[in-house]
């Protein structure tokens, strides 16, 4: 356990959901496929 919990625990978590979204997990693990598809998603594309 660190002196410090609030850079320990939001820092692990920070880096695994950058993780996640770099790896494109939703398309696998959730809905990133049917989210791609929306029209507005296609026509912004920092949406994806």
């Amino acid at each position: 356990m660190s002196p410090n919990s609030f850079a320990d625990y939001h820092l692990i978590y920070a880096v695994l959901l950058i993780t996640l979204a770099a790896v494109s997990a939703g398309d696998t693990l959730g809905i990133g496929k049917r989210w791609a598809r929306l029209p507005f998603v296609r026509d912004t594309c920092w949406l994806r």
